[in-house]
């Protein structure tokens, strides 16, 4: 127990009058004469007894009156956690949830309106001395000043949704940071969120025990939700006047099931597609949409749904590019010898653009203008030449190995195929033997058979080929497969690009693999799967930087992102790691929609940005929840404040001072006053 003013305590002193009142009694005695007082000695007795007894009452309740006033002017108090008050000296972290979820409704409007309300009240309960800051999911530093009081609501006034969501240990940790530089030996922490499930798990946080931390939950009258979560293509290339498979996830996160709700695509501002999705309560659902692109280049889409009141997870925005001319070059060693089987593949086809090259000349600054190498019958390769082709396939190139009809050099193949973390040709196998097996699964052949594992379907025959090592720590997948389970052709996969071994040369010596009906599926769909397309799109919010096209630009040109009539103009940060450019926006751009990526005043590609769909999920932690989740994580300082706007004054007074006793004093004081009046009207002498 405290006293906010102890030095009314000195006024105790006047305990002292009512004891002297009792023990001098003033009053005078009238003398009165009986002719025989024999019979008044018993009543004499019996009223001595009784009015000393009332006497005592009296200065009791009396001293009880002054000793209780006295309290209640000194205002006794039990402290809080954090100990004695600090008057003047103190730095208080108020967080407002401002992401999407908090435009949920209650009683008082939005939940991040009444958040604000909360705030503002908090602040005003401070001293003026005291210091108070403003923390959103933005975690914008300028915001994170230390304010007064007037600044502080000034700064809440311009609060607005946030696109950014943030997990409570991240605001916990922001929080401490910035209370532990705060330079105050008092330090409080308030969290005015809706505390969802999907981002209020503390298990892994540690508390610091000089920091109080309030939580102050926001509850909404209506949780339902439905949300676009993501999209995929079914392929993963886009050919133009070629029919595309979208595939949309929606969730529902109501409790209620939805049916027949409509969904469209918009594919560069036209209406493309309309379908239809059913959801069962708290469950998901994929939705196929076709369509054929338009003969734009660059496509941006936008699916849409009709959801209230939570409304940013609507929509879902992508982009992707349309492969006009898949470049392919066909390194060979004598540029008097032609492979024909390759060159009328790739050379007839308009979607190809078939080039050569000699070995002996190769200018390896041009492979990353190619999707696809064929490294056809060389003898050996170079360390440089196996070194250039190892980083342009990290980049994401595409490299399709032929061995050499005639005098291999092994250890050359080996050097650069495990460079690259692919198996290695080991020796010449001269059996005679047929392929038996092949993957249906790939890419590959994905769509090329009607009907899989057909009993007597004629594949290869080979009368001699290099037996292929197998490499266990490679990222692989076999192809075909020879009888006696030597590989025949696999695929290996090697940072962003692809590495695909052929076990023969395209040679009638070593099989009649040219000649077969698959050889052209089979380097058709290799050359085809080598288009590159950049992700459909970013989510705000996820630490994943944006990967920019391989493009050399000129001094003073850089990467910028554009909206429509240049509404938004974005110069991000750029960075080449490992010969891979990044761009890094830092928090400049906030709004979801379909962008241009430009290179100067180059298109280079679109770019498509949506918000986390983390904030989709609306189930939220109760009271209960929040004090059994750090309970169990076992922070300190921590406590729930289950509070409307009426009930916070009262309980922000507890927060900063303690519980305050000076009403119950006044109050006892009235009850003994009382008691006194009663005894002297009941006591009679």
């Amino acid at each position: 127990m405290n006293f906010l003013f102890p030095s009314f305590l000195y006024a105790l002193s006047a305990l002292s009058i009512p004891i002297a009142i009792h023990l001098f009694n003033f009053r005078r005695y009238k003398k009165l004469y009986f002719s025989n007082v024999r019979f008044l000695q018993e009543v004499v007795q019996e009223s001595r007894s009784r009015s000393r007894l009332k006497h005592w009452l009296v200065l009791l309740c009396r001293m009880l009156v002054i000793a209780l006033l006295v309290f209640a002017f000194a205002q006794p108090y039990i402290p809080n956690k954090q100990g004695a008050i600090t008057a003047g000296n103190k730095a208080v972290s108020i967080f407002i949830d401002n992401s999407f979820s908090m435009n949920a409704i209650n009683q008082n409007g939005t939940l991040l309106e009444d958040a604000k309300s909360k705030a503002s009240q908090i602040a005003q309960s401070l001293n003026a001395a005291d210091k108070i800051q403003l923390i959103s999911e933005d975690f914008d530093e300028a915001q994170e000043r230390w304010l007064n009081k007037d600044e502080f609501m000034e700064e809440l006034k311009g609060l607005k949704t946030s696109a950014f969501s943030r997990t409570l240990p991240e605001v916990l940790h922001r929080q401490q940071e910035n209370l532990l530089h705060s330079g105050s030996p008092v330090k409080e922490a308030f969290i005015i969120s809706d505390f969802q499930k999907s981002v209020s798990d503390i298990s892994d946080f540690h508390s610091n025990p000089d920091i109080t931390t309030d939580l102050i939950p926001e509850t909404a009258e209506t949780k339902n939700n439905v949300s676009i979560d993501t999209c995929w293509f079914t392929s993963p290339i886009h050919i133009p006047g070629k029919a595309e498979q979208l595939m949309v996830k929606l969730s529902n996160y109501s409790t209620a099931a939805v049916a027949n709700s409509p969904i469209k695509l918009l594919l560069n501002g036209e209406e493309k597609a309309v379908g239809s999705y059913n959801i069962d309560a708290q469950g998901s659902t994929i939705v196929s949409m076709s369509f054929i692109p338009a003969k734009n280049l660059i496509q941006q889409g936008e699916l849409k749904i009709n959801d209230y009141p939570i409304t940013f997870d609507d929509k879902l925005f992508f982009s992707f590019k349309l492969s006009s001319s898949i470049p392919v070059l066909w390194v060979h060693p004598d540029s008097t010898k032609k492979n024909a089987y390759l060159s009328l593949l790739y050379g007839r086809d308009s979607l190809f653009t078939f080039s050569s090259a000699i070995a002996n000349h190769l200018d390896y600054s041009t492979l990353p203008h190619y999707r696809l190498v064929i490294l056809d019958n060389l003898s050996l390769i170079t360390s440089g030449m196996g070194n250039e082709l190892a980083k342009y396939a990290s980049l994401g190139g595409n490299i399709l190995v032929i061995p050499p009809a005639n005098g291999i050099d092994l250890n050359s193949y080996k050097d650069f195929l495990t460079s690259v973390n692919s198996s290695h040709y080991e020796k010449l196998d001269t059996t005679h033997l047929k392929v038996d097996k092949l993957n249906y699964e790939s890419n590959i052949y994905a769509g090329v058979f009607e009907k899989k594992q057909h009993p007597n379907m004629d594949l290869p025959s080979v009368s001699k080929h290099y037996s292929i090592s197998h490499n266990t720590k490679s990222l692989s997948e076999n192809l075909m497969k020879l009888e006696n389970g030597d590989d025949f052709l696999d695929e290996f996969h090697y940072n962003k690009g692809n590495i695909y071994l052929l076990a023969v040369a395209i040679n009638n010596n070593f099989s009649n693999f040219q000649q077969h009906a698959i050889f052209v599926p089979t380097l058709y769909n290799i050359g085809l799967y080598s288009s590159s397309n950049l992700q459909p799109y970013y989510t705000f919010g996820e630490t994943q930087p944006i990967e920019a096209p391989n493009v050399s630009l000129p001094q003073n040109v850089f990467f910028k992102i554009q909206g429509d009539k240049d509404s938004i103009s974005i110069l991000p940060e750029r960075r080449i790691v490992n010969d891979n450019t990044f761009l890094f926006l830092h928090s400049q751009l906030t709004q979801a929609g379909n962008f241009k990526l430009m290179a100067g005043d180059s298109l280079v590609s679109g770019i498509s940005f949506n918000y986390n769909r983390r904030e989709s999920d609306l189930r939220y932690l109760s009271t209960e929840d929040i004090e059994t989740a750090y309970s169990k994580a076992g922070v300190k300082n921590f406590q729930v404040m289950a509070v409307t706007n009426a009930s916070l004054p009262s309980l922000l007074t507890e927060v900063n001072r303690g519980t305050y006793y000076w009403k119950y004093c006044l109050l006892l004081a009235l009850l003994f006053l009382a008691a006194e009046e009663a005894i002297l009207r009941l006591m009679k002498d």
